[in-house]
C-alpha cells in the first residue's frame, strides 16, 4: 500500500479516535450537570415541597433500588403525609431483605418504630423499640416514644423508669417528675385502679405540693366515692390553699359536700379566704356573690359579680352571674340590655380553655393534651 495512503487512514483514525473522545467527555459533562432525581427528591425536602421530594424520591429508587437513603427518606415522607402503611411497608422490607451496617439498621428501626407510633399500634413500637437495646442506650427521641407507648398501654411503671431516664438527660420541654407521676395518677384514676392511681397523686404531691396541687382534686374524689366526705374535703380544701388560682375546679364539690354535712354556711369563708389571695379568682368572686345574694345583700352581691366580669377573660362566667343578679332583683331591662351586649361580644370559644400549642379545648385537670400530647400547666 502507498505510504502516504497509509499516512491517510492512521490521521483518519486518530482524528476518528479523538472525536468519539470528545463527544463522550461532553455527554459525560451534560449528564454530570443534571441533577439525578435523588438529588432533586433532597432539594424538594429541603424546599418544604412534600410532594415533588415524594415524586423524585420513587423515582431514585426505580432508578437505583440500593439507593437505602432514598428509600428511607421516602417512607419518612409517606408517613409524614399519612401514607403510614406504604411507609411501614417500606422500612420493614428493608429490615427484612438486606444485610445492613449497624448504624444504617438503627436508622432504620427508629423510622420503623415512628411508622407503627403514627398508626398507635403501641405493642408492635415496644417491641421495635427493643432491637434498638436497653432503654439506657436509646437515642432520647426514642426514648420519649418508648415512654409514650407504655403509657398508652397502660404499663404506668415502665413508663416512669422511662421518663426517669429521659429527665437524667435533662431535654427541653419534659415535664418534672412529680407532673408526670401525677398525670400517670390520672390514667390510672381513669382506667379504675384507685390504689395506683392514689400512690401516684401522693408521690406527686411529695415530691412538689405546688406543682401538682390539682392531684387533691381526684384524691377528695376517690375519697367521696369510698363515702368519706370528711377526709374529701380535706384534699379538696388543700387544693384551694395551695393553689387558689386552680380553687375554682373545687368549689361545686366543695359546696355539695359542706351542704350535705350540715355546714354550707363554711362556704362563705372560704369564697372570701380565696379572693383575698387571688382578688382575680371568678369562681370565687362569683361564689361569694351567690352567698351575700342568699343573704339578701343584693348591692354586695352585684358587686361582687362586676368585679368578676372584670377577669373573666373569654369565659363568661361573671356575665351570667351578674345576670342572675339582676334578675334576681326584678331589673329585667337592665338584664335584657346586659344579655344583648353579651351576646354580641361573646366568643365560640367561651367556657372552655385551649392548649396553648394546638388550640383544641383541654380539660384544666390534665397534665397532658389529649390531642397534641403537649405537657400543659395543670398544676
Amino acid at each position: 500500500m502507498n505510504p502516504m495512503a497509509i499516512l491517510g487512514i492512521t490521521i483518519g483514525s486518530v482524528v476518528l479516535l479523538w472525536l468519539i473522545i470528545t463527544v463522550s467527555k461532553r455527554r459525560a459533562r451534560r449528564a454530570q450537570a443534571r441533577p439525578t432525581s435523588y438529588e432533586l427528591g433532597l432539594d424538594a425536602m429541603v424546599a418544604g415541597e412534600r410532594e415533588a421530594a415524594v415524586r423524585h424520591l420513587k423515582g431514585a429508587v426505580r432508578e437505583d433500588p440500593r439507593n437505602l437513603d432514598a428509600v428511607i427518606k421516602l417512607g419518612d415522607l409517606l408517613r409524614q403525609r399519612g401514607h403510614v402503611k406504604q411507609a411501614t411497608q417500606l422500612h420493614r422490607e428493608l429490615l427484612v431483605k438486606r444485610r445492613l451496617p449497624k448504624e444504617t439498621r438503627s436508622t432504620i428501626t427508629q423510622c420503623l418504630a415512628l411508622d407503627l407510633a403514627a398508626a398507635q399500634r403501641w405493642p408492635e413500637v415496644i417491641e421495635t423499640l427493643g432491637a434498638l437495646g436497653k432503654p439506657a442506650k436509646m437515642p432520647t427521641e426514642m426514648l420519649i416514644l418508648l415512654r409514650d407507648a407504655h403509657e398508652a398501654m397502660g404499663t404506668l411503671d415502665l413508663a416512669i423508669a422511662a421518663h426517669a431516664e429521659i429527665l437524667r438527660r435533662a431535654p427541653a420541654g419534659q415535664p418534672t417528675m412529680a407532673i408526670f407521676r401525677a398525670h400517670m395518677g390520672h390514667i390510672a384514676y381513669l382506667k379504675g385502679d384507685t390504689a395506683k392511681a392514689r400512690a401516684e397523686f401522693l408521690a406527686a404531691l411529695k415530691e412538689d405540693p405546688s406543682g401538682t396541687a390539682v392531684a387533691n382534686l381526684y384524691l377528695g374524689d376517690m375519697a367521696a366515692e369510698e363515702g368519706s366526705l370528711d377526709r374529701a374535703v380535706v384534699f379538696w380544701m388543700k387544693l384551694v390553699a395551695d393553689a387558689p388560682e386552680r380553687a375554682h375546679l373545687a368549689f361545686e364539690r366543695l359546696e355539695r359536700a359542706y351542704f350535705e354535712l350540715g355546714d354550707f354556711g363554711r362556704m362563705l369563708s372560704v369564697y372570701e379566704d380565696v379572693v383575698s389571695r387571688a382578688p382575680s379568682s371568678t369562681g370565687a368572686l362569683n361564689g361569694l356573690s351567690k352567698m351575700h345574694e342568699r343573704k339578701s345583700d343584693m348591692e354586695e352581691a352585684e358587686r361582687l359579680a362586676r368585679e368578676s366580669v372584670k377577669h373573666e377573660g373569654d369565659t363568661a362566667v361573671g356575665h351570667q352571674r351578674l345576670l342572675e343578679v339582676l334578675i334576681a332583683a326584678g331589673r329585667f331591662e337592665e338584664a335584657s340590655r346586659l344579655a344583648l351586649r353579651f351576646v354580641a361580644e361573646i366568643s365560640a370559644a367561651a367556657a372552655t380553655e385551649r392548649c396553648p400549642f394546638c388550640g383544641e379545648s383541654r380539660d384544666a385537670t390534665h397534665w397532658r393534651c389529649s390531642g397534641c400530647k403537649a405537657w400543659t400547666d395543670a398544676r
